[in-house]
């Protein structure tokens, strides 16, 4: 099963959740909350994991749920870019994410609210 572990109380994340339902065409993948994985992943990790056939954190992680979703494999090419630049892009939206959206309250959509398992 593919789970897409994400900070539910983040609009970015939520949006990001809701891109992939709708790339998600074999519905192949399904949600939880980052909170679940609370003890089995490292503090710094608080806002995408993706579950697979292998864990995968930050850049890594929206890689591959990205090429899942979509069935575009050559998406993994993005991997040829240097881990460090992608993970320093990834933990610059990450630890401001709150900042960009104001810290406004948000709703879990409708179509991920669905696909989500606990």
């Amino acid at each position: 099963m593919n789970i897409l572990y994400f900070d539910d109380d983040c609009i970015i994340c939520n949006r990001f959740a809701k891109i992939i339902t709708a790339l998600d065409r074999k519905d192949a993948i399904r949600f939880s909350s980052i909170k679940e994985l609370e003890g089995m992943v490292p503090e710094d990790i608080d806002s995408v994991v993706y579950y697979s056939d292998d864990m995968y954190i930050h850049s890594d992680a929206v890689i591959e749920v990205a090429a899942d979703a979509t069935g575009f494999r050559p998406v993994r090419l993005l991997k040829a870019i240097p881990v460090c630049w992608r993970n320093a892009l990834y933990r610059l939206i990450a630890r401001n994410r709150y900042r960009l959206n104001d810290r406004m309250s948000c709703t879990i959509d409708p179509d991920v609210r669905k696909k989500i398992i606990s």
